[in-house]
């Protein structure tokens, strides 16, 4: 019986070393995030290998190869390509592999806007932003009635004062326990 590491095919399996591997999602990612004079790059911040650690981590090892084989059959790599048919290999990619392709935006778009860096511009162009908004949370005005008060006829508004707990005897608590918050009903 082989072994998963001699059944799964690498890199280098496919004919492209780790480095042009590694240039080449590089390169994907600059097409999807460029940058302008104030937002840095996808590459230069790095996202090129947080989506290489999260496609590794969801996908397995095996996605690796499945996707530097996509990429050059949509015409990469990118090094040799001006800027309008690096955008057109990329629109290909999208074509013939819709759900790698969204997957990849998706983990490359939240990769760079939970960058460091990128929460700098973000907070420089006037924007609060948290890094980490779980942590501290955002400043939130003074509930007011008159403003806050739904008006659209819609449910209720219970004031604080009439607000009484709920009886949960009857749900056995201390024996009735779920082991997985949402995975067991």
């Amino acid at each position: 019986m082989a072994s998963e590491l001699e059944t799964t095919p690498d890199v280098g399996d496919i004919g492209i070393t780790p480095a042009a591997s590694c240039a080449l999602l590089a390169d994907l990612i600059d097409v999807l995030l460029p940058g302008d004079e104030s937002w840095p790059p996808a590459r230069v911040v790095g996202v090129q290998a947080f989506v290489a650690v999260r496609l590794l981590e969801e996908r397995g090892k095996e996605a690796f190869p499945r996707l530097m084989t996509a990429l050059i059959h949509a015409g990469g790599p990118f090094d040799v390509l001006d800027e309008p048919a690096r955008i057109g290999v990329v629109e290909r990619f999208e074509r013939e592999e819709p759900e790698m392709f969204g997957w990849l935006r998706d983990t490359a778009y939240i990769a760079y806007y939970e960058n460091p860096f990128v929460g700098e511009v973000i907070n420089a162009k006037g924007h609060r932003y948290e890094l980490r908004p779980h942590a501290k949370g955002y400043p939130l005005p003074r509930f007011d009635p008159a403003c806050h008060k739904p008006h659209h006829g819609r449910g209720r508004c219970t004031p604080t004062e009439q607000v009484r707990p709920v009886d949960t005897s009857k749900l056995d608590l201390e024996n009735n326990r779920t082991r997985r918050w949402g995975l067991e009903r």
